[in-house]
């Protein structure tokens, strides 16, 4: 029984499925969003009753988290086993082999799952991986490019779920929320290659173009904005983005180095949980958003007691990019 519970502890840190709440979330958000504006009647996301749709959503999400995270361990060996000599392959809880087993057996799932939405969500699905795959080999060691991929791998993934989503300002926010985040974690760890002015100026015209991409998309689709969104209730997200500076400033100030980048991370993740709740309640979903809230404190309380658990059998679990 010991053993057993050591091995689903280590597939938990490869994985690192303690912070996939935030993915699950982002597509829960398309389609709690979808099924109430209904904009699209051959959608097969609409086909299914609405607790299929949300275990296909999950499935997808978790699958393309695990897919990444166990994909980044295994191009990482050589580095892991230098400087993060916890990490389950080098740590010898896990063999090379049988973590190339879990992330292919990862992507397959997801891609299995992302089907049932249809054709063009099976698409998504494959880009996103694809995406991933380039993240994870080359675009990391690139800063300037590595940080606007995150961004459009986020916003891609949340698109699964109904690839003609015509209200695209809360997959903005994510695209934005997510290259933020990788940006902070990269200096506030001090990874190389450091992030020049050069690259910053790359990385904002890269936003600024993709920006552009995403908020003109929507306007082609015909829904730069929706009727159900009030001016007043456009207020909850641009509140939650406010409350993030504040709490990521509080989380990372007496702190550094990995841990003040391990902290942003996971509270980032649990922001893109509540900026979905934010929207819903943008959009007047105020149920919808009561489930999304409360699947962010479940899924971070899920997270603060596995990491402690971890502490306890000293297997400290970390997190990176």
């Amino acid at each position: 029984m010991r053993h057993a519970f050591h091995r689903l502890l280590t597939a938990i840190q490869l994985t690192r499925l303690t912070m996939a709440f935030g993915a699950v979330s982002d597509l829960w958000f398309v389609v709690l969003a979808t099924r109430a504006m209904d904009h699209d009647s051959h959608s097969g996301l609409l086909k299914m009753p609405l607790a299929v749709a949300l275990l296909v959503a999950a499935i997808v999400a978790i699958g393309l988290f695990a897919y990444g995270a166990s994909l980044n361990d295994v191009l990482d060996v050589r580095h892991d086993a230098a400087f993060s000599p916890q990490r389950p392959i080098p740590a010898g809880r896990i063999r090379v082999g049988q973590a190339i087993v879990v992330t292919i057996g990862a992507l397959l799932i997801s891609v299995l799952a992302g089907q049932l939405f249809g054709v063009w969500s099976l698409y998504l699905t494959l880009l996103t991986a694809v995406g991933i795959l380039f993240y994870n080999a080359a675009g990391k060691y690139i800063p300037a490019v590595g940080m606007v991929a995150i961004g459009l791998v986020h916003a891609l993934h949340m698109l699964i779920p109904n690839p003609r989503l015509e209200f695209m300002w809360p997959v903005w926010f994510v695209f934005t929320h997510a290259i933020l985040i990788a940006l902070g974690a990269h200096v506030l760890e001090g990874k190389r290659p450091r992030i020049t002015r050069q690259a910053m100026a790359a990385i904002f015209a890269g936003w600024i173009c993709w920006t552009a991409v995403i908020l003109g998309w929507g306007a082609f689709r015909g829904g730069w904005w929706t009727e159900r969104t009030s001016p007043a209730n456009i207020i909850w997200p641009f509140i939650a983005v406010v409350a993030f500076l504040f709490v990521a400033r509080w989380k990372t100030t007496r702190v550094e180095g990995h841990v003040a980048a391990e902290k942003l991370l996971r509270y980032g993740a649990m922001w893109q949980a509540l900026y979905g709740a934010t929207w819903l309640l943008a959009i007047g979903l105020e149920e919808e958003a009561l489930l999304i809230a409360l699947f962010a404190f479940l899924g971070f309380a899920a997270m603060t007691f596995i990491k402690e658990l971890m502490g306890q059998v000293n297997r400290p679990l970390t997190f990176r990019e």
